[in-house]
């Protein structure tokens, strides 16, 4: 492989990563904080001419501005903490999906235009780059034995795909099949 057709290759496959990225963003966009969180009322601090001082809060004056209180202090973030949390789960979630779908038919299209090069090279390593893209969003969400799966079933195959590769190429080179 050249250098021309190394960069093309690597160039393919940071296009694709934007891409994917900014295609979920488009048409999945994530969660803000703001829209949870932005409007959280803190009645904190009391000024003066020579101050700005924090007050200090009890329980009952915690629970009577809607705030929670935990572990010795008031959090007034906690509930829309919790659901921007959970928005942003489901979001992790269906972002892993959309870069395990998109992936798998890069790959696809990666070995159709194999003998393409940098395309098809640049293909597969695209659909690769998703799948770690979802993952890496999603990781959170996984347990250590799902993380476990996902890595172990992510090196199988790779190492799979590596060698049914080189033997097609081997294949070709030789002009015999064994």
């Amino acid at each position: 492989m050249n250098v021309k057709n190394l960069v093309l290759g690597v160039g393919i496959v940071i296009v694709f990563a934007l891409l994917l990225w900014q295609g979920i963003e488009a048409f999945y966009p994530s969660p803000e904080w703001d829209d949870y969180c932005g409007d959280v009322y803190q009645p904190r601090t009391i000024s003066t001419e020579k101050t700005s001082e924090f007050v200090a809060e009890t329980e009952e004056q915690c629970l009577l501005n809607n705030g929670t209180w935990r572990n010795g202090y008031c959090d007034y973030y906690y509930e829309c903490q919790q659901d921007f949390d959970a928005a942003q789960k489901e979001h992790s979630a269906v972002a892993f999906w959309i870069s395990v779908i998109a992936g798998v038919i890069v790959l696809i299209l990666g070995f159709f235009f194999l003998s393409v090069e940098p395309v098809g090279s640049a293909l597969i390593g695209s659909g690769i780059w998703a799948f770690v893209f979802g993952t890496v969003i999603n990781w959170q969400n996984f347990t250590d034995i799902w993380r476990f799966l996902l890595l172990l079933i992510a090196f199988v195959l790779l190492v799979w795909l590596t060698l049914r590769l080189n033997r097609e190429i081997k294949i070709r080179k030789n002009g015999k099949k064994k």
